[in-house]
């Protein structure tokens, strides 16, 4: 199956990088979807954080930087890490309307 189609960038991966890449694009005038995509091989938001063991609570976590435009407030610091990024990601995509596209493999990229 083929699902070539042109845009200016390809941002892969949806972790805190990918993330806060996105949101300056986006600031800066580029539309998902039209001028750039963000692909992420993770089937959920969270980046690598949703596969901490459950152990790993938010509290013990030594520091989590805010992505731009957004701070992270109110997280119960005894819930399980994953989880607490997990849901602050969701969010963030969804309030800068980011459109990532999970889960995908992309198996090659080139410039024009």
């Amino acid at each position: 199956m083929n699902h070539t189609r042109e845009v200016e960038v390809v941002v892969i991966g949806a972790g805190q990088a990918g993330l806060a890449a996105a949101h300056h694009l986006r600031r800066t005038g580029f539309e998902p979807e039209r001028d750039f995509v963000v692909l992420d091989h993770s089937p959920r938001p969270g980046g690598a954080w949703q596969f901490r063991w459950p152990s790993l609570t938010y509290g013990k976590v030594h520091g989590m930087h805010a992505l731009p435009g957004m701070e992270l407030t109110g997280a119960d610091p005894a819930r399980p890490s994953a989880e607490v990024i997990g849901e602050y990601f969701a969010a963030y995509e969804e309030t800068f309307d980011l459109r990532v596209r999970p889960p995908v493999d992309p198996r090659a990229a080139r410039a024009l």
